[in-house]
């Protein structure tokens, strides 16, 4: 079976994927800087069959051993939050933009194919859905990080003729992503509205989003992973995973506090495999807040080139969030 090193492996994307792909008998090595949160997620998601190497894309040594023989890399290993970024620019510089030079060096050296996961968020503002061929026009220190880190990719396509794709999610959801200070709306939100505590939209709400569960994100990557793994087919491309599907944030809020406020129903043909418990939890309710620097109004993709390969998104929101908030419940 292929050896498959995912940097990133522990982290949301990462451990998602690495779990699929244990189950399916790839042999899978995990590069990730070391927390508790990992250590979680590796009994969490099941991850003890991969090789773990604890350790920073930032030095090349590490990045050298951990890509011996393997035959694809999945670079998804990021710092990854907007507001962090506008405090500390420099260390997005130096994880997402030098951290991936050094994973391209190295995939270079060893003639191994990278599958590069970038963001939506390097497209910034536009009135139009987003294709592979928007401009890049990123509007915080973050998203410039990953824009420089998506064109570096693509130049060492460009300049030494790898086998490097590039993927650009668009805000997926989904078991194990971060809450916190740092984390994703989603899960922040479930954490204040399990606790009782009100949720804060800045602006007015009329900003617009895409949500795409990780369930359809991993069955995307699985497609791309094979493709990757037999041919040189996707060399050079740029490739949207998103639904497609305009959610303002107000809506996603509304649906949130219902469902959380309200007694727990068990969704139509879950696949959970643990119980759903039922009950109220205290009720949170929507405040408002000045619009955050930054902040792009409207991100919704234009996905054909991946529908192209016969892949379609399966999970709505609504299904989405409804899976994603047995999964805290299951946990608290």
């Amino acid at each position: 079976m292929k050896k498959i090193l995912i940097t990133g492996g522990t982290g949301f994307q990462g451990s998602n994927l690495t779990q699929n792909l244990l189950k399916e008998g790839y042999d899978v090595i995990i590069l990730n800087t070391h927390s508790l949160k990992n250590e979680t997620n590796i009994e969490r998601f099941n991850l003890q069959k991969a090789k773990i190497i604890w350790g920073t894309i930032n030095d090349k040594q590490i990045l050298k051993d951990a890509m011996g023989g393997v035959d694809l890399v999945i670079h998804t290993a990021a710092k990854i939050h907007v507001d962090d970024s506008i405090k500390n620019p420099e260390s997005y510089f130096r994880t997402n933009v030098i951290g991936t030079n050094n994973v391209l060096e190295v995939a270079k050296e060893n003639n191994v194919p990278v599958m590069h996961i970038s963001t939506c968020e390097v497209y910034g503002f536009q009135d139009d859905d987003l294709f592979e061929t928007s401009p890049l026009m990123p509007r915080s220190p973050y998203a410039a990080s990953k824009a420089g880190a998506d064109r570096m990719a693509y130049s060492y396509y460009t300049t030494y003729n790898m086998n490097i794709c590039i993927i650009r999610p668009f805000n997926v959801f989904g078991p194990g992503q971060k809450d916190g200070e740092c984390g994703a709306v989603i899960p922040r939100w479930t954490t204040s509205l399990m606790k009782g505590d009100d949720i804060k939209i800045y602006g007015d709400g009329k900003q617009s989003r895409e949500f795409i569960y990780i369930d359809d994100l991993i069955s995307a990557y699985k497609i791309l992973i094979n493709k990757m793994l037999s041919s040189n087919e996707l060399a050079g491309e740029v490739i949207n995973i998103g639904t497609g599907v305009d959610i303002n944030i107000k809506h996603l809020a509304e649906e949130m506090t219902n469902k959380i406020n309200g007694p727990w129903v068990e969704p139509e043909n879950h696949d959970f495999s643990y119980p759903i418990k039922e009950g109220y939890f205290e009720k949170g309710k929507i405040i408002y807040g000045e619009s955050r620097p930054g902040e792009v109004k409207r991100f919704i993709s234009n996905s054909d080139k991946m529908k192209s390969f016969g892949w379609e998104p399966k999970v709505d929101l609504r299904e989405g969030l409804s899976k994603y908030i047995g999964w805290r419940n299951f946990l608290k």
